[in-house]
């Protein structure tokens, strides 16, 4: 089969691969589509999370075409999305029942150890209906089954935030997770939802979405602009957002996320950082703020299937470009330029 192989940062070459081999708990996928994601932007620019000879792609959507005689309730035909990540079942966080926070897991998940899905055939092992692998309603197209990964992200760093009616939410970054953060938090009944970008295209797109402001970070500072909205903090510090959500994966601005949740807030950092960011500790503590990280996703795929077919969110706005496997050099240098891209695909 033909897949890209990340041979170094900045350098993925199409090479030809043996088809990847059918264990008998396993099923083989055909790629339909697959998305370039922000941490595949890392892995691409800097090596992070992968070594040469990895070929890359965890977001994705196709058929099955072989399963092995130990798969139950999934059929040879069956259009599918699945979950990458893998879990040993057996660390303390298995056993508690965090598994996307697996201890060991990361080594041995699709596009992290295993061959992903910038191919045209992945295995998903040990396949499970309903587990990791999840059948795609006829509803959903195979381009927006391929967006379930980063929607089930954007679920999980949305829930882990509990937004009321009355919460003014603040969503910073607005790539495929902020963006679509945007939409979870609308369709969860958030109050007032406040987006914060530099493209104009994603901030046409977070309206559309559901934000009620938006905040071109390039006309007018943030903070600035969200204590305007939201009134001066307590004691003169900061902003007042009941939520904040950090998606930028900028050290500046997580300093001024942290100034821009109130006594008593939330804030939800959801994206990698290069480096150690300085932060402004002191108002951490003396705004006695919740402050999480929020990684990956615990379960979300379903519900966000059922988003899908229910039509209470879309996929289709936030696909930019589409690209096949013998362009993904310039599919990766699309989804860098973010004056263009929300998210880019792949389709093998």
């Amino acid at each position: 089969m033909r897949a890209a192989v990340f041979e170094g940062p900045e350098k993925l070459v199409l090479h030809n691969v043996p088809d990847p081999e059918c264990g008998s708990s396993d099923i083989i996928v055909k790629v339909a589509d697959c998305g370039i994601c922000g941490s595949d932007l890392h892995s691409y620019l800097e090596g992070a999370f992968v070594a040469p000879g990895q070929i890359m792609g965890h977001e994705f959507s196709g058929t099955v075409i072989a399963r092995g005689a130990n798969v139950q309730d999934i059929a040879i035909g069956d259009r599918v999305t699945a979950v990458p990540l893998s879990v040993c079942g057996r660390c303390p966080r298995c056993l508690e029942g965090s598994t996307h926070l697996c201890e060991t897991g990361l080594a041995a998940s699709i596009a992290y150890g295993l061959p992903g899905a910038f191919a045209e055939f992945v295995r998903v092992p040990n396949a499970v209906r309903g587990g990791n692998v999840h059948v795609i309603p006829a509803s959903v197209d195979d381009a927006a089954a391929a967006l379930v990964e980063p929607l089930a992200v954007a679920l999980h760093a949305a829930k882990s935030a509990a937004p009321l009616p009355t919460d003014t939410c603040v969503v910073i970054g607005l790539g495929s997770i902020g963006v679509n953060t945007v939409q979870m938090l609308k369709a969860m009944g958030a109050g007032r939802i406040i987006g914060i970008d530099v493209s104009a295209a994603r901030l046409n797109l977070a309206r559309e979405f559901g934000a009620d402001i938006t905040i071109n970070g390039r006309d007018e500072d943030p903070l600035a602009a969200v204590t305007r909205i939201t009134g001066e903090g307590a004691y003169g510090v900061g902003a007042r957002a009941d939520i904040v959500i950090e998606a930028s994966g900028s050290a500046a601005l997580l300093s001024q996320a942290i100034s821009m949740t109130r006594t008593a807030g939330k804030l939800r950092i959801a994206a990698l950082y290069e480096g150690e960011p300085a932060i402004p500790a002191n108002q951490i503590v003396q705004k006695e703020m919740s402050v999480s990280g929020t990684f990956a996703y615990k379960g979300e795929f379903a519900e966000v299937l059922q988003l899908l077919d229910s039509g209470r969110i879309t996929a289709a706005p936030a696909i930019t470009h589409t690209f096949p496997l013998e362009q993904i050099e310039q599919a990766f240098r699309t989804q860098l330029d973010k004056d263009i891209s929300i998210k880019v695909q792949v389709k093998p």
